[in-house]
């Protein structure tokens, strides 16, 4: 299979000078092998992905797999031309919400709405399908996929795609689970039994995420921040460098991405924590390199 990256910004996308290198579009992986199309996420790199899918010719037909409905995993679909032209057809998979009684149709059709967009889903040319999505085995294309619940402020998965004995995981966003009470002023007033249970339970989820990812040969995942600031960004549903390279060791990983970079990165300091991120990961058994836009991998 053939994996493409055409965006691996978090957040919000910020084209410019200073983000040439690793690219400034927000979230979108495909995933080509057998003839069929995935798609991993609809940030504003999906637009790229579409105009790539439009000059091979011919009717197309994808399956979509968002990770989660915040703004920058789903902004791009509505500039996914594709989708504009009757004959083509897309399924889109993901999580409804978990916070109100909405599926994922109705969360996508929401930013088209008529205060935000001039053209509705519902009038678009291809025919469209949706499929809600919690912890399961999904079937698409043909392929068997596993999802995977993740650590985020909205219902999040990670896709685990096996095809051919190889394996490709792509993550959403992620922020290792912790007992949130050990970051509180009110420790030393809840009850260490009920601390204990709390930490059990944090490090069985963390435990969890290292087993799906566990054999994988190419892992995608959250890598938003560095340590210092991952300090007052607690809670917002992101990883760290060196979380990262923790789990990869724990899976016995051998090759990881790092992708959704933090906005506020510029080709230049990204390039600096990349190599510093590749020193730490030395000896360790495990390749590991910071997304870029237009980055390709053959499994």
């Amino acid at each position: 299979m053939k994996i493409r990256y055409w965006g691996v910004r978090g957040s919000i996308a910020v084209p410019g000078k200073e983000t040439i290198e690793y690219g400034g579009n927000t979230s979108c992986v495909s995933v080509e092998a057998d003839g069929k199309t995935l798609i991993f996420d609809a940030g504003t790199g999906i637009r790229l992905c579409g105009n790539y899918l439009l000059s091979r010719g011919g009717r197309i037909e994808a399956s979509v797999f968002i990770s989660h409905t915040h703004w920058d995993h789903i902004q791009g679909f509505p500039f996914f031309v594709p989708s504009y032209i009757p004959g083509n057809r897309f399924t889109l998979h993901g999580p409804p919400s978990d916070i109100q009684n909405l599926s994922l149709k109705q969360i996508m059709e929401m930013q088209t709405n008529y205060e935000y967009f001039p053209v509705r889903i519902s009038q678009l040319g291809s025919t469209m399908d949706y499929v809600d999505c919690g912890e399961e085995t999904l079937e698409a294309e043909g392929f068997e996929i596993r999802t995977c619940k993740l650590n985020h402020p909205v219902a999040c998965l990670a896709y685990k795609l096996v095809y051919d004995g190889r394996c490709f995981i792509y993550g959403g966003d992620h922020e290792p689970y912790r007992n949130l009470y050990r970051d509180s002023d009110d420790e030393e007033d809840v009850d260490e039994g009920y601390m204990k249970e709390l930490d059990r339970k944090a490090n069985e989820q963390n435990r969890k995420i290292v087993e799906f990812c566990r054999g994988a040969d190419v892992v995608s995942w959250d890598a938003q921040y560095d340590e210092r600031e991952y300090q007052s960004k607690k809670g917002w549903g992101h990883s760290t460098y060196r979380a990262n390279l923790a789990l990869a060791e724990k899976a016995g990983l051998s090759h990881m991405i790092f992708t959704h970079h933090d906005p506020a990165q510029t080709d230049e300091s990204l390039s600096q924590r990349e190599a510093d991120v590749k020193k730490a990961a030395a000896g360790k058994n495990v390749r590991v390199e910071f997304a870029r836009e237009g980055m390709e991998i053959d499994l």
